[in-house]
């Protein structure tokens, strides 16, 4: 086998080292090409810190385009799907938005996120007669009747004290599924649901006003149609006269008392002596 020679084996080095050489530059500049258009998405990134239960503006998130690879799952990718919404948890600027960290939904964070804003959740108890017989339902909408007696404001009366108000929860029963308590009944086999307390969403106002009704009144809800009604009817107060008008309870006839009837006292009267005129007493005589 005939040796090459320095010049061959300095030929066959130099070959191999451009080869290198461009591998190693067409691997640079693949690596250094910026992603073509159709490789780029749109995600939504947090311009700022956002802190947690805070509600997002146009100023705290904007819309980058990053390579489909780097972008997140459940990464929101439209900006208006954000605003307006408020942070779960606290989002650290330049970091992709995603909807498990947001309020999307009210079930995201228990009941109080289904109260709507500027309302309170107040629970009062109800029966079967008061809660339209048990057919209440979250989602519902009712208005508030209280009645109360003579011995309450003076005279027997009711009123629709508010009205238009949203159930929220029926006992546990929130628009949220859950599993509810049920009683058998002893002369059926089917579970009997029984109504004890509804949940209703008021403002600071109407609370006093549903508590005092439930303290010092009785309640009853009547139950609104299905489809939305926003109009509220200003009715006022019902007495028992209102329904019937006035009617005056028989008195027993007494026979008055004659002012020429004397009492029994064993001793005639001026009449009975044919006295006329002024009478003196002296002592046990009349003159």
């Amino acid at each position: 086998m005939a040796k090459l020679s320095t010049k061959g084996l300095v030929a066959i080095a130099l070959v191999f080292s451009l080869i290198t050489a461009a591998l190693v530059y067409n691997f640079l500049r693949e690596s250094a090409k910026k992603p073509q258009p159709s490789d780029l998405g749109t995600v939504v990134v947090a311009r700022t810190d956002i802190p947690p239960k805070t509600r997002i503006t146009s100023d705290m998130v904007q819309e980058s385009q990053l390579p489909a690879e780097y972008i997140q799952a459940g990464a929101v990718r439209n900006l208006s799907k954000v605003l307006g919404v408020v942070a779960r948890e606290r989002i650290v600027g330049g970091e992709q938005v995603l909807e498990r960290r947001l309020l999307m939904t009210g079930k995201q964070v228990g009941f109080n996120g289904v109260i709507p804003a500027g309302k309170r959740a107040l629970t009062v108890a109800v029966s079967d007669v008061t809660g339209v017989a048990g057919l209440l339902k979250a989602g519902d909408s009712v208005d508030a009747i209280v009645t109360f007696d003579q011995q309450a404001v003076g005279s027997h009366v009711s009123r629709m004290v508010l009205q238009n108000l949203l159930v929220l929860a029926v006992n546990r029963e929130s628009e949220v599924p859950a599993e509810r308590d049920v009683k058998k009944d002893s002369s059926k086999d089917a579970a009997v649901f029984k109504l004890a307390t509804v949940t209703l969403a008021v403002s600071p106002e109407e609370a006093t006003q549903m508590t005092l009704s439930e303290e010092k009144g009785k309640l009853r809800f009547a139950l609104r149609p299905y489809l939305p009604e926003t109009n509220v009817t200003s009715l006022p107060t019902v007495t028992p006269a209102d329904i019937v008008g006035m009617h005056k309870s028989p008195t027993q006839t007494q026979a008055p008392t004659s002012a020429a009837t004397a009492p029994a006292t064993g001793k005639p009267s001026a009449e009975a002596k044919g006295v006329s005129g002024v009478m003196t007493v002296r002592g046990t005589k009349i003159e």
